[in-house]
């Protein structure tokens, strides 16, 4: 095999997924209904032409996770189906680009990790996303906010105590939110803070 082939998920330009999705989905929407439909089967199995550009964005999105474990890649499906109003109370549906970051995270991750563990993913009321992993020892937290990254890290004291870290990343920040995971796997000791 040759080895120049091979791609490095480290590599990936990561902090303009969110940006090219929504430039896909523009051009793909742009221009005539006849012309979009047939560069949008072009590009994509479906034609995504008729849809609005939040749908749009979804779809592309949910394409994207075809990398992750089955029953990771329904949450995501099922996340970005969420409708506005989906919790009774005007909880907002969740960013299209949003999603495609935790996306493209999670692919990092398992690209990267051995025995990478699925989170699980929750809705928040303003159209973000948490990621939760738990074990015994520790836990971690990454949700989706304006301003990028909230990370929050607990360690279970032999005493009982709880020990908490937190930290803000940038939304291009994938390197330190691998840290932060691997920090939750054990295999990094210290905290990756600001």
């Amino acid at each position: 095999m040759n080895t120049s082939t091979l791609i490095n998920p480290s590599s990936f330009v990561l902090e303009d997924f969110a940006a090219g999705v929504l430039k896909t989905a523009r051009s793909v929407m742009i221009g005539s209904p006849s012309n979009s439909t047939r560069r949008a089967e072009r590009f994509f199995p479906f034609s995504i032409a008729p849809l609005g550009l939040a749908e749009s964005v979804n779809r592309i999105v949910v394409g994207q996770s075809i990398d992750l474990p089955p029953l990771l890649r329904q949450r995501v499906g099922e996340l970005s189906d969420l409708a506005p109003n989906w919790d009774g109370e005007n909880a907002k549906p969740i960013r299209g680009p949003v999603l495609g970051d935790i996306v493209e995270m999670l692919r990092r991750l398992s690209f990267k990790v051995k025995n990478f563990h699925s989170p699980f993913l929750a809705p928040t009321f303003d159209g973000y996303v948490q990621m939760e992993w738990h074990d015994t020892k520790r836990s971690l937290e990454i949700e989706a906010i304006a301003e990028g990254w909230s990370v929050v890290g607990i360690v279970k004291c032999a005493n009982g105590k709880r020990e908490y870290q937190t930290s803000g990343f940038a939304r291009s920040d994938f390197n330190r939110l691998e840290k932060a995971y691997d920090w939750f796997a054990g295999d990094e000791l210290l905290w990756p803070s600001q």
